[in-house]
């Protein structure tokens, strides 16, 4: 008797790790096909507007104080580590979330996409 629970089992984890797999593989293939599909003919250095004549790129900026290393109240310098966020709308990087297994966001690094130039000045 243990030894077919023992086999039940083991048939049991090997369909739940296969399953698995297969949901990760096919997550992988949309994945890989939607990554293709948006940089297709995509240039991170041209501005993302459909044409010249478009207004500037809104760019909503934020930075969080993630760390306070050191206040110096003498001279009023305080030294600390942050987190900046950018945010705008590149029209190129639009998808059907149903073509590409409901797939609605992705990470990309940021060599692949236009970034804006901004500066952080003290």
């Amino acid at each position: 008797l243990n030894l077919h629970i023992m086999i039940a089992h083991k048939a049991t984890i090997f369909y739940l790790l296969s399953s698995v797999l297969f949901l990760l593989s096919s997550a992988s293939e949309d994945e890989e096909k939607l990554l293709v599909d948006l940089f297709d003919g995509y240039n991170s250095l041209v501005r993302p507007v459909p044409n010249a004549t478009s207004p500037p790129i809104e760019v909503h900026f934020s930075l969080a104080m993630v760390l306070l290393i050191n206040v110096d109240e003498k001279n009023q310098i305080m030294h600390t580590n942050v987190w900046p966020t950018m945010k705008w709308f590149d029209y190129q990087m639009r998808w059907d979330p149903r073509s590409y297994g409901g797939i609605k966001t992705i990470r990309v690094p940021p060599e692949k996409v236009w970034l804006p130039d901004i500066v952080l000045f003290n």
